[in-house]
This record gives C-alpha cells, structure tokens and sequence, in this order.
C-alpha cells in the first residue's frame, strides 16, 4: 500500500526539480521581490509559506528552490508543484503553483444492517477530511469484505462509488449482506488413531450449534482454522505421532443451503515410544535428582508438550540453586525402525548468579518497605526463582495492588542479577453506603468507611455499622501487620452490637487487643484478648432454661488462633490449602462468665479442567461451659446465611423453642463446595452443594440432634456470582433446600461482603 502511495510522489516531485531547474536558469541570482502561492484551497497560505525558505529581498537561488519543493511536498497534501518566475521591476516575483491532492469529503454507507456503521470505519482508511487515493477505494472494499466473511458472511459485496467536486470526493458505500452462511459440518479424513470428535476438542473453530448466537459458534475464519491444523498437530505429537501431516481443507460451500463444509484431511504416520533418556548430572545436581525433576518415562509413548514441561523443569530446578540462566536443550533422535525417539537433555547450567538491585516502580502511594519486607529474596544473596515467585504472591496477598510483574534482567556485573517490579496500585480507602433486603432481616443498611493502605504504611482502619430490623452494629478496628516491619501483627478492635435472635435479644459493648506473628512462610499464630459486657432480653417466662434467661454477663477471654495457607490468592483462590484452628477460654482468672469454644476449620482449591477450580470447606466448632457456668445463649453457634449454609436462614437450623425460634447450640458442623468459574481476574461464577446443622438442646429438636450427628444434616444446592468492586469482594447467591420443611421457604437470597470462606 505504501509504495502505491510513495511512486507518483516521487515522479511528480523529479517532474517538478526538472521544470525548475530549466525554467529558473535565466533568472537565477535576481532578486526576489515577491513570493505568492496559488490553487491551494484546503491547506492555507501561511502555512505553505512557513516551509518556503526562498526570501524576499534576496537573489534567487534553484538550490533552494528545489529545497522548497520537497518541503511543500513532505507535506503529502499535494500532488503537483511548479514554480513559475514574473519579471517586476528590480527583481522576479517567485510563483509557487500547488495542485491539491483530493480530499474526502462525506462518507456514507448503505444496506449495511448486520454491522453497525462503527465497525465497518474503524476497519477502512477511507475518513472524512484525510487526502484521498485512488487505491483507498479497492482496499476498503477489502477490508469490508473480510469483516464480513469474519462474520459469517460470505455472499456479502461491496461496491464503492466516489464523486468529486471542487477538489472534495464524497465517497458511498453501498453493501449487500446476503445471509450468514455457518458450518455446518467438520469433518477428519485418514484419522485412524482419534475419532473426529476427539479431535474437534482442540480447534478453536466450531461447528454451528443451537446457541450459536450466543458464542458465534461456527463462523470461518481463515486464519483461525490455520491456528487449528497446527493446534491438531500439536495433539498428535503429544500422542507418540511424531511424522502426522495435517494437510490443507478442503472448503465447500453450498449456497443454496448457505452452509460451509470443511474436511480435513490427515496423515497420522507411525506412533513412537520414548526411547534413551540420557541426562548428565554435573558437581550441582546428580543425574539421579535431574531424572527425579522430569515425567517423561522411557517406554512411554512419547509426548511432545510433556518433554517441553520437563525441560522448564530442569531449568527452574537450576534457577533454585542460583542458575537463572541455566540453558537446558532437548536433543530428540527420531528412530523410524524401531518406533522410537531417544531424547538427551543438554545442560549448560551457566554461571551461578546473586541478588543484585531490587528496585520497585509504580508505587505511588505505598512506601517501598512495605513492599519489600514481602520479598523472600534479598540484595546480595543467592538467586532462587522459587522465592521469587513466592515474594509476587506476597505482593499480590497484600491486595494493594491491580497488577503486579516481576523481571530479572542483567546486572552491572556478569554474576549480578537485578530485580525489576512493577506494581499498579488500586483504591484502597473507600467509603460505601448499601442496602438490600432479606426475609429475615427486612431492609437492611450497611455502611463503612475504611483504609486498607493508611498512609501507604500497609496499616488498616475500618468503621463499620450494619442496620436492619434484627440488629444495630457498630465496630470500629485498627490492624497493624507488621510492627516496625518485623512479623509482628498488632490491632485493636471496639464494638457496639445489639441483635434479636428471635428467642432472645442482646446488647454487647467491648473490644480487644490482636497479636500475631508468621511462623516462616505459611504458618501463622495469633493470640487475642477480648472483653465485653452482653445484656440478654425479652426471654419470655416459658421459654427461659439454664442458658436462656434475662440477665447481663461479662466475658474476659483469650483466643490462640494457628493458621496455615499456602493458597495461591486470597481473593481469588485457585489452589491450596489453609488450615484454621481456634480456641476460645473465658473466664477463670480473666473473671466472668466460665465457657471455652474449639473450632477447627479447612479450605482446599484446586484446578479441575481448563478455568474450573474445584473448592472445599468443612468447619467444626464444639463449646461448653464449665466451673458450674452454662454456655451463654449469646456463645452458641447458629448457622444459616451467604457465609455458613446458604439457601437457609437463622431460623431453619438447629434447636428451636416453643415459638419455633432458633436457640443455637453447642455444637456445628458445616461442608461446603463449589464449581468456580473465574471469568475475569475479579469476576467469577459458582455453583454449591451445601450441608450442614447446629446440634444441641432444646424444645424442638425435631431436624437436629443432639450431639454431632453426619447423618442428620440440612442441605441445599444454589448457584451464584463473586465480583471485586470498588468498595472490596461482593457476592451474589441463591441457594434452594434438598430437605425443605412444610413452614419453610423454598430457598433463600443471600447477598455477602467479603472473600469467600
């Protein structure tokens, strides 16, 4: 396209030099009097004069002349320049005489019904006020064509009619769509080893389908079905068929039937076996611990992609020792009589190389060290590209940041490597004011004003109120992670809550004091202490017992908490584990009242297929008071909702009274899992099966026992969405009951703040 553009420009302008030189000969050294620029219309005089270098009051030169039409040329506005000379008295009036390349005027289109007007400009170059060429037209019409065979359809043609008048060309598109023509069939020939439908599972083009609107299933592509014949390759390989040719498509198209036929055809060749192995171990890593490293098995069929997983193996396990630029090459000797391939894995480990600079950009708010005390490298010491990647997802933990990349790039010295990181950061401070509704709860309010960063010291600061017609909660909460940047975690927490559980109300006012420590890289242990002064009311006389009565109590407790999470994400989880395991000890020398609480409760990610990740949780609590104390109505467990069991309210589980309100227990026991589907990095939807009960005593115990019981358990399936907002996590769900009793709702909508379990 350029040089269509660039060869009469060039001609025009030799034209132009030629024509100067002949006809400014005689008046070349005379003085010009006057410069005066005419036939442009579009581009002002003032600005062609600007690039004219020729002076008035000084001898005409042809160099500079020449000089001032290849500057009025760089302007790519016009396409013919001549310079004529008018003898004036005691000199030369220099005339420069532009002719205008054309320029586009309105542009229309017509017929186009399919695709909307903006899709079809943004492909062509063909704009409104931009110069116009003869060869603009055959390429948009084109493009217009590719976008439509890219859409589906094939039969569509483009014409394009162009009318000028005073140097403007209006240009009209006129476009018949015909209709869409999809696939109709995908077919395989010469594949012996894989049925069609195995091998349909690795393109990318798709035969049409009933919902078809929805994901564009069966559309052509041209070179999306290229990208498919090598995808089909890629397979074989991985199968042992190392000489597999996938040849060219053969592409029918009926019209009449407006559908498209495409047959593949293939030759899949012998199946080959894994060979030798031969890996030479070296004075850093043996040859036995190298083979440990790697899958691939001799005698096993031979998998392409599986030897490319173990030669990034090989080399991160170098990169651990302080290798980072270990060079591992495959040498693959393909044995066609003995349908094997022997596979020599060549190592050149490199130079050992050291931490050199840690630098850190994009932070503009949080302070460096808060960023640096996450890393598990430091300046000076040995590389390892496992600590490495351990140290972004501790940036990344910290939940600060939108994005995070981590380079290495060369030092100042051969056996210095620099560490690079990159961070985008996100609001942190928000203040939000939301709503909703339950069925239990009526209409709710909540609103928060929180810093998550405060003052880009990694601090956090949070005032909280939760309003509804069953309670009114106010708290306020200061968290320290890392006091002085050592491991130490410090934060301090006060309450005002008062909430109707239906048989009892309550009114608490207190707070405490958190501490924390990490215990090396995924272990952490916490010890806090809390008080708080807890009225319980509106006991009716016949529903008081030994644990439900009117009455004010203070608790004095301490709470040793350990914790292990190797999760990839805190938000948004993909595989791992984390391990909580609590208790809880009031009373005795604290003072007040005498119970303690155990809990223990396990979360666990995994990737199943593709993007779905599997996720597990299962959560144990048991309590009892002791000293002659009962366990407080206040202290006992109570499930149901978007956090515990959800399709369930407060007032479907567990023990109940006379009125059928819930009374708690002593005991819970809780399963959940989920099908997650992470559509974007901060959206994601689930499907659940839930179960769970409260087990304890009471005067309707008819759907709970009272002990721990795996049998006698409530259950529910739902589905629903998580999202990350300005304003932090927020999910959606609806969950229905499998066991759903006669004055019971058939499900329930749960709306909840925060990451899942």
């Amino acid at each position: 396209m350029k040089n269509r553009k660039i060869v009469p420009t060039v001609l025009f302008l030799i034209l132009s030099l030629i024509f100067c030189s002949s006809s400014l000969l005689a008046q070349e050294g005379q003085i010009v009097k006057s410069i005066v620029v005419e036939g442009n219309r579009r581009v002002d005089t003032s600005t062609i004069l600007y690039y004219i270098k020729s002076e008035e009051g000084k001898p005409l030169l042809r160099s500079k002349v020449r000089r001032d039409i290849e500057q009025i040329f760089s302007l790519a506005q016009f396409k013919d320049i001549q310079v004529e000379t008018r003898p004036l008295e005691g000199g030369v009036e220099v005339i420069f005489k532009v002719e205008e390349i054309p320029s586009i005027g309105p542009v229309n289109l017509a017929g186009n019904s399919k695709l909307d007007n903006s899709e079809i400009f943004e492909k062509i170059n063909i704009k409104r006020g931009a110069t116009f060429s003869d060869h603009l037209v055959q390429e948009s019409i084109e493009e217009i064509n590719k976008l439509y065979r890219d859409k589906g359809y094939f039969f569509a043609k483009v014409n394009i009619d162009t009318t000028m008048e005073d140097n403007l060309v209006s240009v009209m598109i006129r476009i018949k769509e015909g209709e869409k023509v999809n696939i109709e069939k995908i077919r395989f020939s010469g594949n012996r080893a894989f049925k069609d439908k195995k091998l349909l599972k690795n393109m990318e083009t798709k035969e049409k389908t009933w919902y078809s609107f929805i994901d564009e299933s069966g559309i052509y592509r041209k070179d999306l079905l290229k990208l498919d014949l090598l995808r089909i390759e890629s397979f074989y390989h991985d199968h042992g068929y190392l000489q597999v040719r996938v040849l060219e498509p053969k592409i029918d198209i009926n019209q009449k039937n407006k559908e498209i036929y495409i047959t593949i055809p293939v030759e899949e060749g012998d199946r080959f076996r894994v060979g030798k192995i031969d890996i030479e171990g070296n004075d850093t890593l043996s040859a036995d611990e190298l083979r440990k490293s790697i899958v691939t098995r001799e005698k096993e069929i031979y998998n392409e992609s599986q030897v490319r997983n173990d030669v990034l193996s090989l080399t991160e396990i170098y990169s651990k020792k302080g290798f980072a630029y270990a060079d591992v090459s495959p040498n693959i000797k393909i044995k066609p009589e003995t349908k094997t391939v022997d596979i020599s894995m060549e190592i050149d480990k490199g130079n050992k190389v050291y931490v050199g600079e840690i630098n850190i950009a994009g932070n503009i708010k949080t302070r460096d060290n808060v960023i640096r005390r996450e890393f598990r490298l430091k300046e000076g010491e040995q590389f390892d590209s496992e600590k490495l990647k351990r140290s972004k997802q501790r940036i990344n933990n910290l939940q600060f940041f939108e994005d995070v990349k981590i380079d290495t790039q060369r030092g100042e010295k051969a056996d210095l490597i620099d560490i690079v990181t990159t961070v985008t950061e996100r609001p942190t401070g928000s203040i939000s004011v939301g709503g909703g509704f339950s069925s239990v709860e009526n209409l709710i309010f909540t609103g928060s004003v929180s810093q998550n960063n405060l003052f880009g010291r990694g601090q956090s600061l949070s005032f909280s109120t939760n309003l509804s017609s069953r309670r009114t909660n106010f708290n306020i909460n200061f968290t320290e992670p890392r006091v002085f940047d050592s491991d130490i975690l410090l934060g301090i927490d006060a309450f005002n809550r008062e909430s109707d559980f239906f048989s009892f109300e309550s009114k608490s006012i207190g707070g405490g004091i958190r501490l924390g420590k990490s215990l090396g890289e995924y272990n952490w242990v916490g010890l806090n202490y809390r008080f708080e002064e807890v009225e319980v009311s509106d006991v009716d006389a016949e529903d008081e017992t030994e644990f439900l009565k009117n009455e004010t109590r203070t608790t004095s407790r301490i709470a040793p908490t350990f914790i292990r999470d190797t999760r990839d994400n805190f938000l948004n989880p993909s595989k791992g584990w984390r391990h909580v395991v609590r208790l809880e000890l009031a009373g005795g020398i604290l003072g007040g009242t005498d119970f303690y609480k155990t809990g223990y409760e396990v979360s666990y990610y995994r990737p199943l297929w593709g993007k779905l990740v599997g996720a597990f949780h299962a959560e144990l609590n048991i309590a009892a008071g002791y000293g002659g104390d009962n366990l407080p109505i206040f202290e006992r467990y109570f499930m149901g909702g978007a956090n515990s069991l959800r399709g369930f309210t407060i007032r479907d589980v567990g023990p109940k009274n006379l009125d059928g309100d819930p009374l708690g227990g002593d005991q819970s026991l809780l399963f959940n899992v989920e099908l997650q589907y992470p559509f974007s990095q901060g959206f994601r939807g689930f499907v659940f099966y839930d179960r769970g009960n409260v087990y304890g005593s009471g005067t309707d115990t008819r759907i709970t026992p009272e002990t721990l019981d795996l049998v006698e358990m409530r259950h529910s399936i739902g589905a629903g969405i998580r999202f990350l907002s300005p304003f932090g996590p927020i999910g959606v769900a609806y969950g229905i009951k499998l066991d759903k009793q006669s004055d019971e709702n058939f499900g329930e909508f749960h709306f909840s703040a925060g990451s899942s379990f």
